[in-house]
């Protein structure tokens, strides 16, 4: 599943859109990196918080998917974002790290930060693991 997964990142359109690439993946770690584009910037002329989120949510799933088992995916229950600093030029880079992962819950850390390494944004993210007794079917999704 996993591989199935990271491959389909790589021709996701948002993935795409936002122009995120894995710099690293391990299990229960992960390190994403997004180019600071003019499509990504609010009126201010600075990254729009949401293409930061993206990166956050992205970054934690990439660190969480390589440590399921055959069968299981994982999806977002809860995001938080605290932003530090704006950024309007450069890369962004997300570090991603399991703080601790349950039977069906997983907690991530993760860290941003711009081409020079100051810190951006900080997030942390909660994640259901998702096995096939639990799954959305297509028909529950309306």
């Amino acid at each position: 599943m996993s591989e199935d997964f990271l491959g389909s990142l790589k021709v996701s359109p948002y993935w795409e859109l936002l122009g995120m690439k894995i710099v690293c993946q391990e299990e229960g770690f992960a390190r994403l990196e997004m180019p600071v584009k003019n499509e990504l910037k609010q009126a201010y002329g600075v990254v729009h918080g949401g293409a930061i989120a993206s990166l956050i949510d992205s970054s934690i799933a990439v660190a969480i998917i390589s440590g399921l088992a055959p069968g299981e995916s994982a999806t977002t229950v809860e995001i938080k974002v605290n932003y530090l600093a704006p950024v309007v030029e450069g890369k962004l880079f997300a570090e991603a790290k399991i703080a601790r992962k349950g039977r069906t819950i997983v907690v991530g850390i993760i860290e941003v930060t711009d081409a020079t390494g100051a810190l951006v944004a900080i997030g942390t993210s909660t994640y259901m693991i998702l096995r096939p007794s639990n799954a959305v079917k297509p028909e529950q999704l309306g």
